[in-house]
């Protein structure tokens, strides 16, 4: 394979993250098109890229077009604004990229142009951001050429209004076998690198050192991407055995958070976890899935068993499966296993403290909006 082949066909790692990306505008766009409360939602493909590979593949911006078209298409009778801003400082990039969507777009959206420098496009975007309306939401996919445009500083501001989700691609194994030499050294080409390990992490943090895994590493980013007041998962994608990308989540709204989960859960059974390269047939392969799987649910029951020990509701029991980075489901499934087994799980209604109808776990997020439900349902505890 040559190096540019990957300009020109999409390879495996690509297509991971492309899938990744149309598993979440398809539930992302469904959502907030369907609710009453949102007049406007607006899409931005900061790095569009290419727009049809070589071997047939779609990039992300003709996979937010075909989404938004097929929701049209699928309610034909709700009027929405949905505008879509596609982006790239290389303007063949972005009149290849119009060529396709211009000769569909048959008023699906709006679509706006633009060949800007990435400053001056994420300049563009906070300023609008400013004046939205509160019924307006955002969602930013931000696929770098590399690490040198994503700013601390810059991802807050998108942030800031929360109204807006994002969606980052880093190319995690140069960062994490450069970082320590970067910090190290005074040459400019080490200065981007350098000034994103600074403005994210401080001088203790452990990322800084050559010890630290990909895996770590992605972890370390996820949990800087929070700031503290968001959330935000990762999903790393293997390039190669010894090369590995990630995708990195953040958002303000639990119901974003968790949809974002469900794609996770649904391309990795095993874990909700990442992308590995298809390996060989073996007589153990089925055994090892099965076995990872495992080790999932017996984390979660942990986590479960700890929550459990005090008493805790409906609410604040589906936000920390979720903080966890499970699914309610899998919570549900370990409940049926403890009730069979007649373990000390028990579940209360929260007003009557009587024991609650069976299957009755009211988690959801349909439970846990205050709008819908101001009260808890349900009252949980496993005590031994």
């Amino acid at each position: 394979m040559k190096p540019n082949d990957a300009k020109r066909i999409m390879l495996l790692h690509s297509e991971a993250k492309v899938e990744f990306y149309s598993k979440y505008i398809q539930r992302y766009l469904r959502i907030l098109f369907l609710s009453p409360y949102i007049t406007e939602i607006n899409i931005y493909d900061v790095f569009c890229g290419t727009g049809i590979y070589d071997n047939g593949k779609k990039g992300s911006p003709l996979v937010t077009f075909d989404a938004i078209k097929a929701l049209r298409n699928a309610y034909p009778n709700i009027d929405k604004k949905i505008n879509l801003v596609v982006n790239d400082s290389v303007k063949s990039k972005v009149v290849a990229v119009q060529s396709y969507i211009d000769s569909q777009n048959k008023n699906y959206c709006n679509v706006i142009y633009n060949n800007k420098g990435v400053d001056e496009m994420f300049d563009e975007i906070i300023s609008v951001f400013r004046t939205q309306k509160h019924s307006s939401r955002n969602l930013l996919f931000i696929d770098p050429y590399g690490y040198k445009e994503i700013k601390n500083a810059t991802l807050q501001a998108l942030m800031s209004n929360l109204r807006t989700e994002i969606i980052l691609f880093l190319p995690i194994s140069q960062m994490q076998r450069f970082t320590t030499v970067a910090i190290e050294s005074s040459e400019k080409p080490y200065e981007p690198l350098k000034q994103f390990v600074y403005s994210f992490f401080d001088s203790e943090h452990p990322i800084r050192s050559e010890k630290v895994s990909a895996l770590d590493y992605i972890k370390y980013i996820k949990e800087a991407l929070r700031f503290n007041k968001y959330y935000s998962t990762s999903y790393f994608i293997e390039r190669d055995a010894s090369s590995y990308y990630a995708l990195f989540f953040i958002t303000h709204h639990i119901l974003g958070f968790e949809k974002i989960l469900e794609v996770k859960w649904d391309m990795d059974e095993e874990g909700g976890k990442g992308f590995k390269l298809p390996s060989k047939p073996n007589l153990f392969a089925i055994a090892d899935k099965q076995q990872n799987i495992n080790d999932s649910f017996e984390k979660l029951e942990h986590i479960l068993k700890l929550l459990l020990r005090s008493s805790i509701d409906n609410k604040q029991l589906y936000a920390e499966i979720l903080r966890n980075e499970f699914l309610t489901e899998h919570a549900v499934r370990i409940f049926e296993r403890w009730i069979e087994n007649k373990e000390p799980f028990q579940v209360q209604d929260y007003a009557t403290k009587v024991k609650a109808r069976k299957g009755s776990y009211y988690l959801s997020y349909e439970y846990y909006n205050s709008r819908k439900n101001p009260e808890p349902k349900a009252i949980f505890s496993y005590k031994k």
